[in-house]
Formats: structure tokens, sequence, C-alpha cells
């Protein structure tokens, strides 16, 4: 084939694709200068298609805030393109309109309804960051509030690697990923602090999680994102917030320890067994739980439920994981209660990780029931695959299936995870964004 016929040929490619990608917005701008009322024929949908959507705060009430696509974009109000966007030019949103700047063409935006900056590749940027999904605008007179919608696993994507750095243990990170989630979902919707008067259900700082676009994304956050799909801490058939913070106390309730001194005389009393010289973990749960005690005294031995005895010791959770003798007294080391406001240690799950520990362990470490156990869901929509099951912009919560930690998690604690914290090694001694 001769030069000129593959010259023509590459020609009429560049024509074709052309005319699939950018023809739409071309003949939409055209109509918009002549000031026609034609629809915009663009070849793409409004929005991603989203499982979960979540909205994220970026800009609230602000009097001026800049906007941009980066790919062939428009303004959609009820679903149609009004105004068509040219990608990495800079868009001004002042005065209850958004203006071309290098052009000065502007659209006026309702106020009765939201509109939406799309993007042919769903990235858009504002506020000095590029964003997946869409952004939301809402106009309140002369002041607008920007707002990002994406789907709620494309939204942990700006969490994870900026609430944990992405170099550290990958179980570290999914158990970062699986708190993550469960804070973000229990605070969409009537959950939210910010919905009712705002219009959006989090912020993307420490006010609620730090979160940070596209920039920060990293294939190790993203594995660990992946692998725990949909997956999302649970209390009383619910999404328990998964509260996290980037140090908890001091070395040992950083792993979420604690220890009771109990006096020999009351543990004798409880017991029945006199004169103790000694008190033996016999067999550990699945849960790493002390399940069953020796008691062994002088003349008399007994074997006690070990859930059974931290409840009559009054300690904070049925995790009883070591007891040794000082004195005339007994030190118990036992698991905190985890799911208070403390939560997740970051520092802390990453050295677990360092030691070999599952993420489910760890979880099980932070977010343990009072009865000892871990207790675990997967979010109705997502399969174990990782794929989006298409559902409309408007899909609502539809419930949440249990999953059998037991079954799931492959290793088990052992008496040598209970040693001093302080010897757990760190990859990592970078500081990340805490969630109070």
């Amino acid at each position: 084939m001769s030069k000129f016929k593959l010259l023509l040929l590459s020609q009429a490619a560049a024509i074709l694709l052309t005319s699939v990608y950018l023809l739409p917005g071309l003949s939409a701008r055209k109509a918009l200068n002549a000031k026609t009322t034609a629809s915009t024929n663009f070849e793409f949908s409004p929005y991603r298609f989203m499982v979960y959507p979540i909205r994220i705060g970026l800009a609230t009430r602000s009097a001026q805030t800049y906007v941009a696509v980066g790919s062939a974009g428009a303004l959609f109000v009820d679903d149609k393109p009004v105004f068509t966007l040219a990608p990495l030019y800079p868009y001004s949103l002042q005065h209850g309109y958004i203006t071309e700047i290098a052009t000065g063409r502007s659209y006026k935006l309702p106020r009765d309804r939201r509109s939406y900056i799309v993007a042919f590749h769903h990235q858009v940027w504002t506020n000095n960051r590029w964003y997946e999904g869409c952004l939301e605008l809402i106009a309140r007179g002369d002041r607008i509030t920007v707002i990002n919608l994406l789907d709620l696993e494309e939204y942990l994507g700006g969490v994870v690697p900026a609430e944990m750095p992405a170099n550290w243990y990958p179980e570290a990170l999914k158990a970062q990923a699986v708190a993550a989630r469960s804070y973000a979902w229990a605070h969409i919707g009537t959950g939210s602090k910010w919905y009712r008067t705002e219009g959006y259900d989090l912020v993307p700082d420490v006010r609620d999680q730090a979160y940070k676009g596209l920039a920060v994304r990293a294939r190790s956050s993203d594995n660990a994102i992946l692998a725990t799909h949909g997956i999302v801490l649970q209390d009383s058939g619910r999404v328990r917030p998964g509260f996290y913070r980037a140090w908890v106390g001091d070395a040992f309730e950083n792993f979420n320890m604690r220890k009771s001194t109990i006096g020999n005389a009351l543990l004798e009393k409880i017991t029945g067994v006199p004169k103790i010289i000694g008190v033996t973990v016999k067999q550990w749960d699945a849960n790493g739980n002390a399940c069953s005690l020796q008691i062994i005294g002088a003349k008399k031995s007994r074997e006690v439920d070990g859930i059974a005895l931290a409840k009559m010791l009054h300690f904070s959770t049925a995790g009883i994981l070591d007891a040794r003798q000082q004195g005339n007294e007994w030190i118990f080391t036992y698991r905190g209660p985890g799911n208070g406001s403390r939560g997740l240690s970051q520092h802390g799950a990453n050295m677990l990780a360092a030691r070999g520990w599952s993420f489910m362990l760890i979880l099980q470490q932070y977010y343990q029931e009072p009865d000892g156990h871990l207790r675990l869901a997967r979010l109705a929509g997502y399969d174990y695959g990782g794929y989006f099951r298409r559902l409309p912009m408007q899909s609502v919560k539809t419930g949440i299936k249990k999953i059998d930690v037991s079954k799931t998690d492959e290793s088990k604690t052992d008496e040598s995870k209970t040693d001093d914290p302080k010897s757990a090694g760190s990859k990592s001694d970078d500081s990340s964004t805490t969630n109070e």
C-alpha cells in the first residue's frame, strides 16, 4: 500500500474519532452560542454507575470557586446538558453563574434544583485537586456549594492512602479500608451531620476523614480496598462507624490491650478454688479469647469459662489474653473495648500486620463486641469479585449480608501475640491524618 493511501486512511480514522468524541460537544457549543433551544446530544451519561453514591462537600456556600474538566464535558440540569465545557479550561462559579474565563461565555445556575459538572472520563477539578466522579452544584443566592458525587468504593481510593501511608503493610491497609468504609457508610444520608443543612454527607478533612482525590491514589491501597470490597463493621444489624486514630494512648493501649489487678481473695471467691497458685490459659477460641482457664490451687484445681470469668471480673470485654501472678495479686491482660470513640490505632494496626496478623485479626483486636466476637458484613449490591452492580444514582441502602468471620479468617491468635507491644516493628514511622 502506498504512503499516500496510508495517509488518507490515517486522516479518515482521525475524522471518525473526532466525530465520536468531540463533535457532540462542538455541536452543542455551536447550538448554545446561537442561543437555540435544541438539546445537546452527548454520547455519555451525566452520572457514572454507582452502587452507593456518596457526597463530599468540597466548598460550602462559597462566594467564588473554580472548576475544570479533564475531558469534554458539560453542565447538566435535569439530566440534560445545557452548557458545554472544554477540557482543561478553567470556569468560574460566582454570583450564581458558571463562566468560561477565556471567553466570558456564561450560564445562570438554577436555584431550585441541583446541577452537575460532568466530564466524559469522569475526572473533575476544583480546590486545586482532581477528583473522580462529577461535581454537584447547589446555588443559594450568590453563594455556591460544590460537592463531589461518586461511588463509595471510588471515594475510599482517595481516603485510605490519605489516612494511612500506602507503603505500610497490606493487612494494615485492609483494616484501614474496612474502618474507613464503615465510617463513611454510617454517615451517609440521615447519619450525616451535614446533609440536612448543607446537602452533602461528609467533608474531606479530619472532621470526618481525610480525602485527597486522585493525586493520592496508590496501587497498594487500591488493592486493599478491592480485597475488602464492601466489607463493613456490624453492630446489632447496623453498620458501626469505624472510628480510628493514628495513636491510641500508651504503647499498651495502642494495641487495644488493658490490664487489671485482681486480688487473690476475690479470685478464690469467684472460682471456688482456695490457695490459688496458678491461672493458666488452656484454650483460646478462633477469636483469640481465652475460652478455657485452669485455676490451680494447692489442693484443688478447676477449669472455668474464660468469657464468663471476664464478665464476673467486670472487664470491659470478654477477651482475656493472659494472666500472671504478682505477689498476692493476679495481673490479667485483656482486650480493650475497641468500639468506643478511640477505635483502631493506625500505628498499632501496622505493627500487628508486621508480625503477620491478618486484617481480620487486627479488626478483632480493636472492634470486637463485649461478648468477644467480631461481626462483619458485606453491603448488599457488592459481589466479592469487585464489580459494580449497575444501579441508578438514586439507589438507597438495601441492607447488609452477614459474614462468618470464623470461616473467612485463615489464621488464629496464639500466645506469642500478647508479647510486649513495644517489640512490634513498623514498616514506616510516617504519621497519618487522624480521625477524631
